[in-house]
Formats: structure tokens, sequence, C-alpha cells
């Protein structure tokens, strides 16, 4: 059997703008994530690509360093974007992104029984963090930064 590549997708600057709530840490960026704040979020370009693939039925995810509350999940589902994988942060966890993002990769393996050499071989993660991207890379996982993509993507729609 042939197998299906995995797409997950990171949120924050990848395939979600929230700059109206990201401060200079982490204590700033859960401070400033109300529902109010959370529904000002907008879709990137690759978050059509993302709900595209969704629709298709491909094997998509989010792999996202925040801290998901509900305000967020009913962003994601308003938006079609609310993946049956979802891995984020827990409140008390204060990882280093590529290193919290790795960790989950080896949650992945184990959640979906397959060897972590598979799993680096299927997933295809698209994350703007220049630590995720490094980390993740070094350990065998392809990983595709989005900021180029987006935009273009982007001022192709202003024009």
């Amino acid at each position: 059997s042939v197998m299906r590549p995995i797409f997950l997708f990171d949120l924050d600057d990848t395939t979600v703008c929230s700059h109206q709530r990201q401060g200079d840490t982490l204590e700033d960026w859960r401070r400033m994530s109300t529902p109010a704040n959370v529904m000002k979020d907008t879709m990137l370009p690759l978050a059509d690509d993302m709900v595209n693939a969704m629709a298709e039925g491909l094997d998509v995810g989010i792999l996202t360093s925040r801290v998901l509350g509900h305000a967020d999940k009913v962003w994601l589902n308003i938006h079609g974007m609310l993946a049956d994988t979802i891995y984020s942060r827990s409140p008390e966890d204060n990882r280093e992104c590529g290193e919290f993002k790795l960790a989950k990769m080896y949650s992945m393996a184990v959640d979906r029984r397959v060897a972590l050499e598979e799993l680096k071989n299927r997933v295809i993660l698209f994350d703007d963090n220049s630590d995720v991207q490094l980390t993740l890379r070094n350990a065998g996982f392809r990983v595709i930064c989005p900021i180029e993509y987006n935009n273009k993507r982007t001022q192709k729609k202003a024009v």
C-alpha cells in the first residue's frame, strides 16, 4: 500500500494572522489571547490550501506551539480549519518551539502506531519558525517555510 502523506500545519504566521495578540513573550501571548482578540485573527493564503486538502479527504493536522483555547477551536471551526488531528501546548509546557514540536512527532508516532521512520517519510510540515525548521529538519522531517508563499499570494490579492 502507498503511504499517504500527512500534512501538518502550524497556525500563527503560517495559516493564521494573529498579530493583534503577539507580544514579546509567551506570557504576553497568553494574556492577549482573549476570545475577542482570537476572533480578530484572519486566514493567511496557505490556509486555503489547508481547507482544500481537508475537503479532498487528505490526512491533515495542526501542530501548533500555542495553547489552544475554546475560542481558538471555535475560530478554526468557523473557518473550516478544525482538523481531526491537533497537537497543541499544555499551559504548563514552556519548551522551545522546536523541542516541543519534535516531541509531538514522537507522540504522533505512538498515537498512530507507526514507526518514527515511517512518520519521517510521510509528514510534510508547514511552519514559519526557524527553530522548528532547524530542529525537525535535523531530525529527518520535511519542513516547508510558508512565508514567501503567503507573501506572494497576499501581494496578488492586493493588486
